[in-house]
């Protein structure tokens, strides 16, 4: 780790959750030592490995959109939907803690959380900076303020290096005018061991770093948002509803089979299925 370079919040365990949320709510981003385990990340990767070696065209970017194609990396792999290609990420996105953050977090503005996205991003060899984004910007029209509507957390599957992509992030940028660009002495990087997780709201600057190895750069993104938004992946398509059947009824909710009440907050009810709970449809 380069010492001359200003570094990232990083907490260690005995872990403190609530120090954990305080921190990323104001700096905007944190490092969580150890977050998942080695034998966790070796298992993952094996996974992940094994589907990866089905087609050698998975996770090549292919939105139809050359513009969001060039932002989501020509040498990047990225894959989403992935309870059914590497079983041990459901207990990653139900993992407790993290989906405790999440909800806490967005408390004031939400009676529930759903999963945003998971998605494996695997940065090869010779892709450059990504630009420079907010996760907020995929809901453009969307105010932002004090209490953030989605946070993330970014494992690192891999050593994450100045060299490799680690990624480069703006501390507090979340108070700054959507106007403002920043500079190259804003830059904060992402140097993690694997296992390690940064947390993050999603309305900081972010983007992936140039990979300038021969190796490629794996982490797996797992990303919450407020119940009432619609999310980026469509977890109730991209996951078979037989294999949701037998996940726990946490991350059946996460995934979207449940309603949004928001009541509390004079609000009504979301996601119905003719007026009813789509987990009926898990019964079906």
């Amino acid at each position: 780790m380069n010492s001359s370079q200003p570094q990232i919040l990083r907490h260690h365990a005995p872990l403190d959750w609530d120090d954990i949320r305080t921190d990323v709510e104001q700096l905007g981003c944190v490092i969580v030592k150890g977050l998942f385990s080695d034998a966790e990340i070796t298992t993952f990767n094996n996974e992940m490995d094994a589907f990866l070696r089905t087609d050698p065209e998975l996770g090549k970017p292919a939105s139809g959109s050359d513009p969001y194609d060039s932002f989501l990396g020509q040498r990047t792999i990225r894959l989403q939907g992935l309870i059914e290609k590497a079983p041990s990420i459901a207990d990653w996105i139900g993992k407790s803690e993290l989906v405790e953050w999440a909800t806490e977090t967005m408390k004031p503005i939400s009676t529930s959380v759903l999963l945003n996205a998971a998605e494996l991003i695997q940065i090869g060899p010779g892709e450059k900076n990504q630009y420079l984004h907010r996760d907020t910007d995929s809901w453009p029209t969307a105010s932002l303020g004090q209490t953030p509507f989605i946070v993330n957390a970014l494992i690192a599957l891999d050593e994450f290096t100045l060299d490799n992509g680690a990624t480069r992030v703006v501390a507090e940028s979340w108070k700054w005018d959507k106007e403002r660009r920043a500079k190259d002495n804003d830059f904060l990087r992402a140097e993690m061991q694997p296992g390690d997780g940064l947390l993050f709201r999603g309305d900081i600057l972010h983007g992936g770093g140039a990979n300038k190895t021969d190796k490629p750069r794996r982490a797996i993104s797992i990303s919450y948002c407020a119940g009432w938004l619609r999310p980026v992946e469509n977890s109730v398509f991209n996951i078979p509803r037989s294999k949701v059947r037998s996940l726990p009824v946490l991350l059946q909710q996460l995934l979207g089979f449940h309603v949004y009440d928001g009541t509390a907050h004079n609000g009504g009810l979301l996601n119905l299925y003719e007026n009813r709970d789509p987990r009926v449809l898990l019964e079906l």
